[in-house]
């Protein structure tokens, strides 16, 4: 296997356990977020239900899944902003190249 092709891999094994600490960092701030609320309701009865905690996780998760989505998307639009960029410069020096030829 080619260094280059090696080294695609190795950023992509980065990004993905990037990802992966943020999801996790995500997941459980929303998660504990909502369990406090749950407990410091006031009007809540003394004893929670089973039910209450489940909602909890529940609302707690999805929030994660938006935020993880939002931070997928915002890095594909810059993923997809640099590569306009790249094929854009690519043009320019074709362009230059191929003016300096004639």
């Amino acid at each position: 296997m080619s260094d280059s092709i090696k080294g695609v891999f190795r950023e992509v094994k980065k990004g993905i356990i990037d990802f992966s600490f943020t999801a996790l960092r995500s997941g459980a701030a929303n998660v504990g977020k909502q369990l406090v609320n749950v407990t410091s309701d006031e009007k809540q009865p003394s004893s929670i239900q089973f039910q209450t905690f489940v909602n909890a996780l529940k609302t707690g998760i999805i929030g994660t899944g938006e935020e993880l989505m939002a931070i997928g998307l915002e890095r594909l639009k810059v993923s997809t902003s640099q590569e306009q960029n790249s094929k854009v410069s690519e043009e320019s020096t074709l362009t230059k190249e191929s003016a300096e030829e004639k």
